[in-house]
């Protein structure tokens, strides 16, 4: 998914913009996206007890094959929304027929995706595996991936590409952004946490969590595609 279309025309806003941010998901078609993925996952839930009764390791099997390709669909979309945001979107768009992702696109985006964790990521998880420790060092690796890690996928989806991971350009643009992105990157840690650390802590129901951790985790897109939108001059990825 590459930015293709002409940014749309900058609309005042009527809300603070916290409030604003919060509201992206709030439109029918981000109602109707979470409304698919609770229709979905409960489908496949039921449908693997169904089948487990009668051919275990089919039913194990065939719920891992439909949960994987739902959690491609969420990321397909939170790359899309991402990608919206980027042109001046407000809020969660609707997915056309000729944008509706195949097979092959929810595998890629999801591949691209997990590929943005990992560049992050694998110093710390290379080093706790050899030393099997959660030292200084360890926290340091963390927090730099965690540091680099908006930036990188905010380039892998708006390019589409691995190549677009090259830590050159992405370092350059870090510089070019440096204080509004240590605010992005604040505001990403913020909902990160929200949704990694304290969501599950909390004693509510289990349907619910998934609901607002979906629903957190579009208004992280948002975010990251709005970077895109107010710092384009800086940034000049020539999109």
């Amino acid at each position: 998914m590459k930015i293709i279309e002409e940014p749309q025309l900058e609309v005042k806003r009527k809300l603070p913009w916290f409030i604003d941010v919060l509201l992206y998901p709030a439109s029918l078609h981000g109602i109707i996206q979470i409304g698919i993925f609770f229709f979905l996952s409960l489908l496949i839930g039921l449908l693997g007890r169904f089948v487990l009764s009668y051919a275990r390791h089919y039913g194990t099997a065939l719920t891992l094959l439909l949960h994987m390709l739902l959690i491609s669909y969420i990321f397909y979309y939170f790359a899309y929304c991402i990608l919206d945001s980027a042109k001046g979107g407000r809020r969660a768009p609707d997915i056309s027929l000729q944008h509706m992702p195949d097979k092959g696109d929810l595998i890629s985006q999801l591949f691209l995706i997990l590929g943005s964790v990992a560049l992050c990521f694998c110093p710390a998880a290379v080093y706790y595996i050899v030393t099997e420790r959660t030292d200084l060092l360890f926290w340091i690796l963390s927090a730099c991936g965690m540091f680099f890690f908006p930036m990188v996928l905010l380039r892998g989806v708006l390019f589409d590409s691995f190549d677009a991971l090259n830590p050159i350009p992405i370092i350059s643009s870090i510089l070019s952004t440096f204080l509004p992105y240590c605010g992005l990157f604040l505001s990403f840690c913020i909902f990160a946490g929200f949704i990694a650390v304290i969501l599950p802590q909390l004693p509510i129901w289990g349907v619910v969590s998934s609901g607002v951790r979906i629903y957190l985790l579009f208004v992280t897109a948002h975010i990251l595609g709005g970077f895109y939108w107010w710092h384009k001059d800086k940034l000049d990825w020539g999109l």
